[in-house]
């Protein structure tokens, strides 16, 4: 998959996300929801504009998110089948994790949101669900 290097990118994101403590778990689920609905609708401009300050200077314009991040959309396809939420809370950061199948992907992808107290994104990952296994 040509997105490989775009997935990799997203899970260092992730890592260098921001430690703030995030919300009740709902609240966490409902933006988690709200956040890869606009990512799968390439809404990259209202994604964007809830981006931490860390991931802004990662990404400087909703344009270059766009860029970066609308082929990976295309290439997978739409969300098909069931999906597995959890929230969880690693350290002082509320992660948002979604496994779904796609249409356009052979496995099933792991997508994650990692959230500031004020639901804002301080960091994202998207990648192959099959990576996850025996991590929790």
């Amino acid at each position: 998959m040509r997105a490989s290097g775009r997935l990799l990118l997203f899970a260092a994101l992730a890592m260098s996300g921001g430690c703030a403590d995030a919300g009740p778990d709902r609240d966490a689920t409902e933006s988690g929801r709200r956040y890869t609905e606009w990512f799968y609708g390439q809404d990259f401009d209202r994604l964007w504009a809830r981006f931490s300050p860390e991931m802004k200077r990662t990404f400087p314009t909703a344009a270059e998110l766009a860029r970066f991040a609308g082929e990976t959309v295309t290439e997978l396809g739409a969300e098909q089948g069931d999906v597995e939420e959890q929230v969880s809370r690693q350290d002082t950061v509320t992660v948002y994790s979604r496994t779904a199948s796609f249409a356009r992907s052979r496995e099933r992808m792991l997508v994650e949101w990692t959230l500031g107290r004020d639901g804002s994104v301080t960091g994202f990952v998207i990648r192959p669900a099959r990576d996850t296994a025996g991590t929790s």
